[in-house]
C-alpha cells in the first residue's frame, strides 16, 4: 500500500513539474522575442553593450577637462552655484532691507522653505535627494536659523503639508488640476511654541513661496477639479501667513520680511503691492531664485548677506494678474466643436484637439509694452488698459545692492550692424554687475496695417554684462546685427521686410524703462508718426539721452529675402494658418492687432471653476479631410530621387575615415578620392531601417561602415538617465535662471560642464543629449517652462547658442527640443497649433534659429504637435525648407517618443526630412520601412537620413578611440544568451517531465491492474 501511494505521489510530482516547465518554456519562448524587441532599453538599464570593436584603437578627438568624475562633479557644483549668483533677481528692496547683517538670526517660513524646489519633473527631472537643505545652506554662510520653526516644518505638524503636483502622464489630454495643491500650512496648525520662538530669530522672516511644474501637465488657472484653482496666485493659507508675519513685525518681534520666489512659473505678485491687493503685508524685500539645481542653493546665503551682489534680470513679465495675457485666452486644449460627429477622436489619430495662437506676436512683454505705448500715444481703440495695475515687474528688470547711472547712448552704423556704446557708473558703495540691454522699436506703418504685419513697441536685440566697482565707470559696448530690424510679412511680400520709417534703439533696466526712454526721445524729436506722446500718461519720465533714432529711407523687401545658405525665404507655414487653409471665412481667426486692441483682444470665458477658449472652431469637411489624410502625404515638389540608390555595395570604407570631412568633401584613401556617397553605398537597407527606426536614446551600430553604437540621454538640466537606468550627473538650474544671468560666458560654462559630464559618465560616454529645451514661455502656466529659457526668443536663442557651443565643444551633439511650437503639455500628442507665419517665425522659430546659425547646433528633436493639420515631425516645409534650406542645419532630426503615436509616421517623416525615431520597439517603424524597400523615393529619403546621422556621429565623441582599421561587430548580450539557455533547459526539462509523468502514470496503472499491464 505504501509503495502504491509512493508511485502515485511520484506520478503527481512529475505532472506538476511538467506543467511548471512547460509554462517556464512558454514564458522564455514568448518573452525572449519580446525582450529582443526592446533590446535597446534593456541594454541601457543593465549597462550591457550590444557591440564590440576589434582592432587597434584610434585617436581621442574630444577630451574632458578633468581626469576624474569627482573633479568634474566639484567643478559642476561651482558652475551651478554661479548661475544662481548671477541669475537670481532682486525685485523689491525697500529701505535697503537687503543685504542682511553678518550672522543674522532668521526664521524660515513656508513649507517650501523645508522642501525646496530644485527642479521640475518628467524627462528633465533630476535626482536631488542629497541636495543641501536651505537651513544648512544658510547656516554654512553664518546665519542662525530658528530650529523650532524648522522642526515644525520638517518633523512636526507642518511636515504633513507641502506642494503636490500632477503625476505628469505623458498622455494627459484632459486638463484636470485635481492633483495640483499648494497645500500651505494653515494657521490652525501652528502653536504658541512656534510663534514664541520667532522673536529670538527675528532679524528677518524669510518666506519661501514655491511652485513645481513638469512634463505631462500644465499648471491650472481655474478650478477644474479639487485643486488650488489659479495655482500661481497665493492661496488663502499663504496670505494668512503673510498677515501673521506683518502682525509680528508690527509688534517688533520681526525686523524684516523677505520673500524668496522659488519657482520658474511667474507667481502673481499682487501681494507685494498694497494698492493692488488691498492689504499691506509689510514685505521689505523680494528675491527671485528660480529652481536652483543640485548645488545652487549654496549661493542663497551669499546673496542674502551681500557677499555677492544680485545681478539677474527677469526673462518673463511678472504680473499682478496672469490672466491679463492674451495668450491665456487660448491655451491648453480645445476640442473641435463637432469633433465627435466628425469622427475626430484622441484614440489612434490624436486629432481632436487644437490651440489657437490668436495673440500672434504679442507674447509676454510684446503685448504689455505695445498696448501701453498706444495708450500713451492716444491711439483709438486701445480700450480699458492700465499698465501700472497690470504689470508688477517688466521683462528685463532687476535691482542691485548698489545703484547705476548711464551716460548717453551712442550708435555707430557699420553697414551690416550697429554698435552701441554707453558708460555705466556705479554710484553706490558696493561693487556690482549691470546688464546693459538694447531694445529696438520698429515703425508701425500704413503698409503694415494693410498687410497684417504687426510690430511690437520694443523687442530685445542685444545685451552685455559689465562689472563695475563702487564709484567707478565702465564702458559697455553692444553690437546689433541689422537683420534684427526685419519683420516677416506673410501676406504682402511673403518674406522678411524692413519698413521705411524711424527705428529707435534704447537702453534701460528692462523693457518698460527702455520704452519710456524711447517715448521721451519721440517727444523731444517731435515724432508723431504713430501718435503724439502724452507724457501725463506715462508711468515714469523717460530719459531721451538713452535712446537713438535711425531712419530707414524706403521699404526693403529684398535684403533679407534670401538666406545665408542662398535659399529664397518665402512663406512655408501657410498650412498652419487656419485663415489660409480653410476656405470657410466664418472660421477665420481674428489675430490681435495693435490697430484695434479693443476689437481684436481675445476673451476666454474664465470663471473660478470653468474655462472656455476664445476661439471655437468647427471642423468642416475640408479640415476633417486634412486631419484624416494618409500619413504618407508629402509636397508634390519635394526634391526626392525616383532612382533607387546603391545599397550594400562591396567596400572597405569606414566612418572613422570621414571624421571632420564636410558633407560635400572627400577623403584620400591610397591615392583615390572617396566621398560620403561612396561610404553610403556600403550601407544595407536593413542597417538604414534600424538606424532610422530604433533610435531610443541611441543611434544604432552600422557594421558595414564600422559605425559604433552611441548613447544619448535626457539632459535639459543635466544628464537625467531616469528612463534608462544610466548614471546621472549634476542637476543644473532651471533654464530661465540661466537666461536671467544675461551672460553668454556662464551659459557656455554650463554647456561645457554638461559636456564634461557626458564624457566622464560611468561606462561609455554619452554622445548626444536631449536638450536644450528651446520652446517659449507662451503663458506662465506651461508645465515645462523650467526646461525653457524665456518668453522672449532673443534671450532664449542667444543663451541656447552659448550653451550649445559649450556642450558641443566636448563632442556631444545636442537635440534642441521641441521643434516646433510645442509650448504646452496638455494634449500635446497630436494637438493642432493654429498660428500665422509672422508669429511662428519671429517668436517660436527664432529661438531655434540662433543656435543653428550662431553655434552650428547639430540636431533637433521634433515635437508631438501638429502645425495646422500636419505633424511637426513630418512637415517638409519646416524640416527641409526652413531648418535645412534656410538655416543650414547639418545634423539630423529625431522624433520625440513615438512608441504609441501612430500619427508620427516614419514614412511621412523621412520624406519630410526627419531622420530617426525615438522608439524602443524594435519592429514598430522598421517593419513599416520594410514595406517600402522597393520604393526608390522612400529609400532615397532613408539614405539622406542615414547620411545626416553618420555625419553627426563622425563629428562626435563617439569616434574617440575608433580607428580606420577597427571593426564594429554586433554581439549577443548575456541576457539574450540567458534566454536561449533557458529556452533549451526549460524545453528539455519539460520534455523530460512529460516523459516521466507518462511513464509514472503507466507504472501506477500497471500496478493497480496487473492483468491489463
Amino acid at each position: 500500500m505504501k509503495q502504491k501511494n509512493a508511485k502515485a505521489k511520484g506520478s503527481l510530482l512529475w505532472k506538476i513539474l511538467s506543467v511548471v516547465f512547460v509554462v517556464l518554456f512558454a514564458v522564455t519562448m514568448i518573452g525572449g522575442p519580446i525582450a529582443n524587441n526592446y533590446a535597446s532599453i534593456i541594454n541601457m538599464v543593465l549597462g550591457t553593450e550590444s557591440t564590440k570593436t576589434i582592432g587597434d584603437p584610434g585617436q581621442t578627438y574630444f577630451e574632458a577637462d578633468f581626469t576624474s568624475s569627482e573633479d568634474q562633479a566639484a567643478n559642476a557644483a561651482q558652475v551651478c552655484e554661479s548661475v544662481v549668483v548671477n541669475g537670481a533677481t532682486l525685485l523689491l528692496n525697500n529701505n535697503s532691507a537687503l543685504p542682511l547683517a553678518e550672522g543674522a538670526k532668521v526664521t524660515l517660513f513656508g513649507t517650501t522653505s523645508a522642501d525646496f524646489v530644485y527642479g521640475g519633473t518628467g524627462s528633465g527631472g533630476m535626482d536631488t535627494s542629497n541636495a543641501t537643505k536651505l537651513k544648512d545652506a544658510l547656516e554654512a554662510d553664518g546665519f542662525s536659523v530658528n530650529p523650532t520653526m524648522w522642526d515644525f516644518y520638517t518633523t512636526g505638524a507642518g511636515s504633513s503639508y507641502g506642494l503636490v503636483t500632477a503625476s505628469g502622464s505623458l498622455n494627459n489630454y484632459i486638463f484636470n488640476n485635481a492633483e495640483f495643491l499648494v497645500n500651505e500650512v494653515p494657521q490652525s496648525a501652528y502653536t504658541d511654541t512656534e510663534w514664541n520662538s520667532v522673536s529670538r530669530y527675528g532679524d528677518a522672516a524669510i518666506v519661501v513661496f514655491g511652485r513645481i511644474c513638469g512634463e505631462g501637465s500644465d499648471l491650472p488657472w481655474y478650478n477644474s477639479g479639487d485643486g488650488d484653482g489659479n495655482i500661481l496666485s497665493l492661496t488663502t493659507e499663504e496670505r494668512d501667513l503673510l498677515a501673521k508675519l506683518a502682525e509680528l513685525k508690527a509688534a517688533g518681534q520681526i525686523q524684516k520680511i523677505v520673500v524668496l520666489l522659488n519657482a520658474t512659473n511667474p507667481i502673481e505678485l499682487d501681494f507685494l503691492n498694497p494698492a493692488i491687493c488691498g492689504t499691506d503685508y509689510s514685505i521689505d524685500a523680494c528675491l527671485w531664485v528660480g529652481e536652483v539645481g543640485q548645488t545652487g542653493i549654496n549661493a542663497i546665503g551669499d546673496l542674502l548677506k551681500g557677499t555677492v551682489n544680485p545681478s539677474g534680470k527677469l526673462v518673463d513679465t511678472y504680473c499682478y494678474d496672469n490672466l491679463t495675457s492674451p495668450a491665456i485666452q487660448n491655451a491648453h486644449a480645445t476640442s473641435y466643436t463637432n469633433a465627435a460627429e466628425a469622427g475626430l477622436a484622441f484614440a489612434g489619430s490624436n486629432n481632436e484637439y487644437y490651440v489657437a495662437y490668436q495673440e500672434g506676436i504679442y507674447v509676454g512683454y510684446r503685448y504689455y509694452e505695445t498696448r501701453y505705448e498706444d495708450y500713451v500715444l492716444g491711439n483709438a481703440n486701445v480700450g480699458d488698459y492700465d499698465y501700472a495695475s497690470t504689470v508688477a515687474y517688466p521683462f528685463g528688470y532687476g535691482l542691485s545692492y548698489t545703484t547705476f547711472s548711464y551716460g548717453p547712448l551712442t550708435m555707430q552704423d557699420n553697414g551690416d550692424s550697429f554698435t552701441f556704446n554707453v558708460d555705466v557708473t556705479n554710484t553706490g558703495a558696493v561693487d556690482g554687475a549691470e546688464t546693459v540691454q538694447i531694445y529696438m522699436q520698429s515703425p508701425y506703418t500704413d503698409y503694415d496695417r494693410a498687410n497684417g504685419v504687426e510690430k511690437a513697441s520694443v523687442e530685445l536685440v542685444g545685451y552685455t554684462k559689465v562689472s563695475v566697482p563702487a564709484g567707478q565707470t565702465a564702458a559697455a559696448t553692444v553690437t546689433v546685427d541689422k537683420s534684427e530690424m526685419r519683420a516677416y510679412d506673410a501676406n504682402g511680400a511673403k518674406t522678411y521686410i524692413v519698413d521705411a520709417g524711424n527705428y529707435y534703439f534704447a537702453a534701460g533696466n528692462g523693457s518698460h524703462e527702455a520704452l519710456n526712454n524711447i517715448l521721451a526721445a519721440k517727444a523731444a524729436l517731435g515724432d508723431t508718426a504713430n501718435g503724439t506722446v502724452d507724457t501725463a500718461r506715462m508711468t515714469a519720465e523717460g530719459n531721451a539721452a538713452l535712446a537713438v533714432q535711425y531712419n530707414q529711407a524706403s521699404l526693403d523687401t529684398t535684403t533679407y529675402a534670401t538666406a545665408e545658405t542662398g535659399a529664397a525665404i518665402t512663406n512655408q507655414l501657410d498650412h498652419g494658418d487656419l485663415n489660409k487653409v480653410d476656405d470657410d471665412t466664418s472660421n477665420d481667426i481674428v489675430y490681435v492687432s495693435r490697430s484695434d486692441w479693443a476689437g481684436t483682444m481675445p476673451q476666454a470665458q474664465i470663471t473660478a471653476t470653468s474655462y472656455s477658449a476664445a476661439v471655437q472652431i468647427p471642423a468642416n469637411d475640408q479640415l476633417v479631410a486634412a486631419l484624416k489624410a494618409t500619413v504618407e502625404n508629402i509636397p508634390e515638389d519635394a526634391a526626392l530621387s525616383s532612382e533607387m540608390p546603391a545599397m550594400g555595395a562591396e567596400g572597405t570604407l569606414n566612418l572613422a575615415q570621414f571624421v571632420g570631412v564636410p558633407m560635400d568633401g572627400s577623403v584620400d584613401v591610397d591615392g583615390t578620392q572617396y566621398t560620403w556617397s561612396n561610404l553610403l553605398d556600403q550601407v544595407t537597407f536593413a542597417e538604414m531601417s534600424k538606424l532610422i527606426g530604433q533610435a531610443y536614446h541611441c543611434t544604432a551600430p552600422v557594421a558595414s561602415v564600422n559605425k559604433p553604437v552611441t548613447k544619448d540621454e535626457n539632459g535639459p538640466q543635466g544628464i537625467t538617465a531616469t528612463l534608462t537606468g544610466g548614471s546621472s550627473s549634476t542637476s543644473y538650474t532651471s533654464a530661465d535662471l540661466l537666461a536671467a544671468t544675461f551672460d553668454p560666458s556662464i551659459a557656455e560654462a554650463v554647456g561645457r560642464s554638461m559636456g564634461n559630464d557626458c564624457l566622464l559618465a560611468n561606462g561609455k560616454a554619452y554622445s548626444g543629449i536631449y536638450g536644450p529645451g528651446v520652446n517659449i514661455h507662451r503663458t506662465p502656466y506651461s508645465g515645462r517652462n523650467f526646461e525653457y529659457y524665456s518668453e522672449d526668443p532673443f534671450i532664449s536663442g542667444k543663451t541656447c547658442a552659448a550653451e550649445v557651443s559649450g556642450i558641443q565643444s566636448k563632442g556631444v551633439y545636442v537635440y534642441m527640443k521641441h521643434f516646433a511650437l510645442n509650448d504646452q503639455e496638455t494634449a500635446r500628442d497630436g494637438i493642432c497649433v493654429w498660428t500665422n507665419e509672422q508669429a511662428a517665425r519671429e517668436i517660436y522659430l527664432q529661438a531655434f534659429e540662433y543656435p543653428v546659425e550662431d553655434a552650428n547646433a547639430y540636431c533637433v528633436m521634433t515635437s508631438f504637435n501638429r502645425i495646422g493639420c500636419v505633424w511637426a515631425g513630418g512637415d517638409y516645409n519646416l524640416l527641409t525648407n526652413i531648418l535645412r534650406g534656410e538655416w543650414g542645419m547639418e545634423g539630423f532630426a529625431v522624433t520625440d517618443f513615438s512608441n504609441s503615436n501612430n500619427y508620427m509616421d516614419v514614412v511621412q517623416g523621412v520624406l519630410a526630412g526627419g531622420d530617426a525615431w525615438d522608439c524602443n520597439d524594435a519592429t514598430k517603424w522598421t517593419d513599416k520601412l520594410r514595406q517600402y524597400q522597393d520604393d526608390a523615393t522612400v529609400v532615397s529619403a532613408m539614405r539622406q537620413a542615414t547620411a545626416r546621422i553618420l555625419y553627426t556621429v563622425a563629428n562626435s565623441n563617439a569616434m574617440n578611440g575608433v580607428s580606420p582599421n577597427m571593426q564594429v561587430i554586433e554581439v549577443t548580450t548575456w541576457w539574450q544568451i540567458a534566454f536561449i539557455v533557458c529556452d533549451v533547459v526549460f524545453g528539455l526539462l519539460a520534455v523530460l517531465s512529460i516523459v516521466m509523468a507518462v511513464r509514472s502514470g503507466k507504472k501506477a496503472k500497471a500496478k493497480a491492474d496487473p492483468e491489463n499491464a
